[in-house]
């Protein structure tokens, strides 16, 4: 029987070859896009709670919001006191507090903008925490809140709740000092006039000014060229609403802000450029500082903003009249006479002007 050899082709093996060859090129290909397309590492959050005395707190609570999804994860301090979760989104921003017995610590945030992955909270709890302080004199319950800018800056203030409205969804206030000020200028307004109709009240000191002092780890000293600059105060603004809206207890289209002085030019800012805000009330505002604050804001439509300034406060009066024109219906200009009260002290001082701008609130949010 004849032996026939079948010898391999130079076609056989040039092909095979190729397809070895190719199969390499599109390994590496692969790897080359997929670092191109790293996927940024997930975000942890740790700490340990303790009480006024350093003592570790077994059985803490600690509860970290997905301010996007609305979601609320609850963690139990261990043994030691400690708590962890790994595995966030990074592209999320999250609110983290704690709570044992009667107290609750101050709220954290960590924010989507900072490449900080593995973000440290330790929670003290006591007294002098902010945990909710309840009075008898206001009916309130308050706590302090921190919240972090996009440019990583540390905003402090305080919410505050009527105690008796607990489990309902309120209406929000936003208060806004003025420049040189802390937040402490509106105490009296919150407790004699927003909590006793039911609101509820975010409070905080703008940057520069009061607690709010730092911006990463370096202190800030507020500089007056920022009130006309859009980058600056504009972004404690921004922040502090995007915080409101992310409340369960608040009623997402029932935001007003109050602001006096900057905090007026602020509010005008936010009337036309957050739809949230359905109502604002302007203290002593400046037309043309409030202006150069909200350049480049698009559909830029102030509305629903009463404005109350005082004859004798330079001329702030004749500004008010001004901010009409610039203004949306609804809006009131309200001018008093035989004071040169500028600001929140306007407040303070003419009863009648607290009483207007809580009824302004009530009949427009």
């Amino acid at each position: 029987m004849a032996k026939y050899m079948v010898k391999p082709s130079m076609h056989r093996f040039g092909l095979s070859r190729q397809i070895i060859l190719a199969s390499i090129l599109g390994f590496v290909l692969y790897g080359v896009m997929a670092a191109k397309e790293k996927i940024p590492p997930t975000k942890s959050i740790r700490g340990h709670v303790t009480d006024r005395n350093k003592t570790s707190i077994v059985g803490a609570k600690v509860f970290i919001r997905n301010l996007s999804k609305k979601t609320t994860t609850v963690l139990v301090t261990d043994r030691n006191g400690l708590y962890s979760v790994f595995g966030l989104d990074p592209k999320v921003d999250y609110e983290v507090h704690a709570e044992y017995g009667k107290f609750v610590s101050g709220t954290r945030t960590v924010s989507s903008f900072l490449d900080r992955f593995d973000n440290v909270f330790n929670f003290e709890l006591s007294e002098e925490s902010g945990s909710p302080l309840k009075s008898a004199s206001d009916g309130s319950i308050k706590r302090t809140v921190e919240l972090q800018t996009p440019d990583q800056v540390t905003i402090l203030g305080d919410w505050y709740r009527p105690s008796s409205k607990t489990d309902e969804k309120l209406p929000a206030v936003l208060l806004l000092h003025g420049y040189g000020e802390e937040r402490n200028v509106w105490e009296g307004f919150i407790n004699e006039y927003l909590l006793k109709n039911n609101f509820a009240v975010l409070n905080i000191d703008l940057r520069g000014h009061g607690a709010s002092v730092l911006k990463g780890p370096e202190r800030l000293v507020a500089d007056r060229s920022w009130l006309t600059d859009s980058k600056q105060f504009p972004l404690d603004l921004g922040t502090a609403i995007d915080w409101l809206k992310s409340q369960n207890g608040v009623e997402q289209n029932r935001i007003a802000v109050v602001g006096g002085s900057l905090g007026a030019n602020l509010a005008f800012l936010a009337s036309g450029k957050y739809e949230v805000v359905r109502s604002a009330v302007a203290l002593s505002g400046n037309p043309q500082n409030a202006q150069a604050l909200a350049r480049g804001s698009e559909n830029f439509q102030p509305h629903s903003i009463l404005y109350i300034a005082t004859q004798g406060d330079d001329q702030r009066a004749d500004f008010a009249q001004q901010f009409e024109k610039l203004t949306g219906f609804p809006v009131r200009v309200q001018v008093y006479q035989n004071s040169n009260a500028h600001g929140s002290k306007i407040l303070q001082e003419i009863p009648e002007a607290a009483a207007l701008a809580t009824e302004w609130l009530k009949n427009t949010l």
